[in-house]
């Protein structure tokens, strides 16, 4: 009800004459980010199952077998010995939350560079999210583990990641006490570190990398490649295509900003 009635009140709101263009702007966007809403919501009121199985059926196959239990552990504690990793999962063990991107990031470095069936952490994730909604959570699981069909594969690299979203490591440092004294030349990369320096600064007790994460990814990508050439016909994925590709939503457009915009629309890690 509520979805609804901001849906039918902001297209008023934003294109009254009185309105800035800063305020249509944000205004059209939180209309996309009900439609985006309500688009997630009916992929599980259309196929309920998507809690338990791939949404392309044929995907299921590509992991079985039991996770590697160790490896699903250390994610699940925040030691996977990436710090960003790391740093994103106490952090969301205390708080409960977490910005969109690093979400994915979490899902996607378990299920590529770790090569954990997407049920495991999916569950995991699911228990720990203040705002866990089904309908969005389950999708996006699957999506971020390649389990559509029909979306390009989003494999990341943590230290790319963490060099470009906390350069200085202060979300790091707040979350690793372990690294607190590492410069940031140093913190992204701890296991590059010498013992002479790992006793100036640190670092010694943080553990070591699970696997070489660039490798890890190489053969995950090949893998899925590989699992999508012999075993997925185009009968499914047009199925999946049809019932839960995007729908475009009432055509909106957007204001042209007055300035150059400055900020960046991806959350920081600390809001």
């Amino acid at each position: 009800m509520k979805t609804n009635t901001g849906s039918s009140q902001t297209p008023a709101a934003g294109n009254h004459r009185n309105t800035l263009p800063r305020k249509q702007k944000s205004l059209t966007s939180f209309r996309s980010r009900l439609h985006w809403h309500c688009h997630f919501i009916q992929k599980l009121e259309d196929e309920p199952e998507l809690e338990f199985r791939a949404m392309h059926r044929e995907l299921e196959g590509m992991k079985t077998g039991p996770n590697d239990s160790e490896r699903l552990q250390r994610w699940q504690q925040g030691q996977t010995g990436w710090p960003l990793v790391d740093a994103c999962m106490r952090s969301l063990q205390h708080t409960g939350w977490l910005n969109f991107r690093m979400r994915a990031m979490l899902m996607a470095v378990a299920s590529y560079q770790l090569w954990l069936h997407w049920r495991d952490p999916a569950l995991h994730l699911a228990r720990l999210f203040t705002d866990f909604e089904p309908g969005i959570h389950y999708s996006q699981a699957q999506m971020q583990s390649g389990l559509t069909g029909i979306n390009a594969l989003r494999i990341y690299n943590p230290v790319l990641q963490s060099q470009k979203l906390d350069p200085n490591g202060e979300f790091i440092r707040r979350w690793i006490p372990e690294l607190a004294g590492v410069p940031r030349e140093m913190i992204h990369t701890p296991w590059l570190m010498t013992p002479t320096q790992k006793a100036k600064f640190g670092g010694n007790t943080y553990i070591a990398p699970v696997c070489d994460h660039e490798q890890a990814a190489r053969a995950a990508r090949k893998a899925v490649g590989d699992f999508r050439k012999q075993h997925i016909s185009r009968e499914e994925t047009g199925r999946v295509l049809d019932r839960h590709g995007s729908r475009k939503g009432p055509h909106q457009t957007r204001p042209k900003a007055a300035a150059k915009q400055t900020q960046d629309n991806q959350l920081s890690l600390f809001d």
